[in-house]
């Protein structure tokens, strides 16, 4: 080959290199690329839900090249955001006439065509740059989706005849939120523009969406209980809610004596109390993990608290132990390794007391899960003083399956 056509193939393929690199200058990114957030890191709660809707064109962060993810949603934001996910026409709508809603208002063609749709209530205003509220997000939510469906959910801070109630009672139904607590839904809540990002996603395609649901049932005046429902209809959850309406029961019962206890002592009997509370950890196909913990005071120079837990296998429909969760062999000398080496440490700092564990043929029971791994608890006097309090113990789910 001639150093001519050596040095032409050089320059032959350095113009092909610039050609490769001006087209995918220009070739337009992704969807996953073309909207990124400085304060919605991949790993926050909301990201998926943010960057589907964004992709969408449904989203717009702000000009600082932040989403504001924990910012109140305002009316105006959420009327315009619930109108681009469902593309309505905002050509010759109707005037709504309010008064704080100009024609000249950036998002007045959003309201007008939310108002015209039913999802917002006519009024002399509408309150634009008001913060919306969870109770009045689940009302323009089940409108505009027009979601169907309804559990028989009671929650602590918002009673059966509240207007919302209908609207959440959807909303929870379909997967698309189950309450701000437990057993309280926080209706006048603030909602944030991270959370009504998840909410619509979830609205609008169900893959977001929630498929085993808990929500609360009232036993008695303070006691609550979990149900469970299968937002795809494919799981029956009716024996694993009577069980827990049956502890439900129960709670109720021990109150009961707890009060009659109080009226036997003339001089502490009014100081006696019982109180109860759960958090739902874990809720999907495979597993529903629900952990108690009450307090109780019958007399002496202190009351007790305690956990106490309940572990379901939804393929299997069974109550499950550590040793059915378990799939390793010699799984247990791995936990008690682990739980002492904590344990070691903390005590170490001060910060508790511990006498060693050495088996776990009874504690069993005393586990909850979560999506990540599961917790081992011991409660006071157990390898402790009272002092110590609840001990909890975070593990893996490597450890033993």
């Amino acid at each position: 080959m001639c150093k001519g056509a050596g040095k032409m193939n050089v320059i032959r393929r350095v113009q092909i290199a610039l050609i490769i690199i001006l087209f995918l200058g220009c070739v337009p990114l992704s969807g996953a690329e073309a909207a990124r957030y400085s304060d919605v890191p991949e790993t926050h709660w909301s990201a998926k839900e943010v960057y589907y809707l964004s992709d969408l064109g449904v989203l717009k962060g702000g000009s600082n090249g932040k989403f504001n993810k924990d910012a109140p949603v305002t009316r105006a934001q959420a009327a315009a955001i619930l109108v681009r996910a469902k593309k309505l026409p905002l050509d010759n709508v109707p005037n709504p006439g309010f008064k704080d809603v100009p024609t000249s208002h950036p998002f007045y063609k959003e309201i007008a065509a939310a108002v015209n749709a039913g999802w917002f209530s006519k009024a002399g205003s509408f309150n634009p740059n008001g913060q919306l509220k969870r109770v009045e997000m689940a009302k323009i939510t089940a409108a505009a989706f027009s979601l169907s469906g309804s559990v028989p959910v009671e929650w602590e801070d918002m009673a059966r005849a509240h207007w919302g109630t209908p609207y959440v009672s959807s909303l929870v139904a379909n997967g698309i939120t189950a309450g701000y607590t437990a057993t309280k839904y926080q209706p006048s809540g603030v909602v944030t523009r991270a959370q009504f990002a998840v909410f619509t996603a979830r609205a609008l395609n169900s893959k977001f969406r929630m498929n085993i649901v808990a929500y609360p049932k009232k036993a008695a005046q303070g006691i609550f209980y979990p149900q469970f429902k299968d937002t795809e209809g494919v799981r029956d959850f009716a024996l694993l809610n009577e069980e827990y309406a049956e502890v439900g029961r129960e709670l109720v019962s021990i109150r009961k004596e707890v009060m009659d206890l109080a009226k036997e002592d003339s001089s502490l009997g009014k100081y006696y109390q019982y109180t109860v509370s759960y958090k739902v950890t874990r809720a999907d196909a495979s597993y529903t993990s629900v952990v108690f913990e009450s307090y109780q005071y019958t007399g002496g120079a202190h009351g007790y608290e305690q956990l106490f837990s309940y572990n379901y296998d939804v393929k299997k429909e069974d109550f499950m132990s550590l040793d059915d969760l378990a799939q390793k062999q010699g799984y247990k000398r791995a936990v008690i390794d682990r739980i002492n080496a904590q344990a070691y440490a903390l005590a170490k700092k001060g910060r508790i007391s511990w006498e060693g564990l050495e088996s776990l043929n009874e504690h069993q029971q005393q586990f909850y899960m979560t999506n990540t791994g599961f917790v081992m608890y011991f409660n006071p006097y157990e390898y402790g003083p009272y002092s110590d309090g609840i001990r909890e113990f975070a593990l893996p789910y490597s450890l033993v399956r």
